[in-house]
């Protein structure tokens, strides 16, 4: 027997894709509104015309120092596409197209997408799982977010 529940969103994400899922019933099936990619968050710096900074030695030292701080173009890249993600959920719990928010990502992942969720959003937010689910089968995912949520 189904029972009515809230509203959920799922939100599964890695550092260039998220997808995010709605399911309407505690044992319903989970359907897709949303995917986002971002390829060039995979793309190597030098692809990029940025190559890592140049060496010295020290005047005092025998040490080699970069001229400057290293920028990980790929990881800066990961962060503004995490943050957009953010920004969809967000805009989301804004409109009240949901009442309960679940995030499935690797830790640094989801740090990230949280930082960028306000208080709103944040308050909505009722599992989060520290897993990459992003290339999990769809019609095992349903079955794979209750198990976390059992675990709980």
């Amino acid at each position: 027997m189904r029972t009515e529940m809230k509203r959920e969103w799922i939100v599964l994400a890695d550092r260039a894709h998220a997808k995010i899922y709605t399911r309407h019933y505690v044992d319903g099936a989970m359907q897709q509104i949303l995917m986002l990619e971002h390829p060039e968050a995979r793309n190597f710096q030098h692809e990029e015309g940025t190559d890592r900074p140049g060496h010295s030695h020290g005047s005092a030292s025998h040490h080699r120092f970069a001229y400057e701080d290293h920028a990980d173009f790929p990881e800066q890249e990961s962060e503004i596409f995490l943050h957009a993600v953010a920004d969809e959920i967000n805009e989301a719990a804004q409109q009240e197209e949901m009442d309960k928010v679940i995030l499935v990502a690797l830790p640094k992942t989801m740090a990230v997408i949280k930082s960028g969720l306000n208080t709103h959003t944040l308050s909505k937010v009722s599992g989060e799982y520290a897993k990459n689910l992003i290339g999990v089968p769809e019609h095992t995912l349903g079955d794979r977010i209750d198990k976390l949520q059992e675990l709980k």
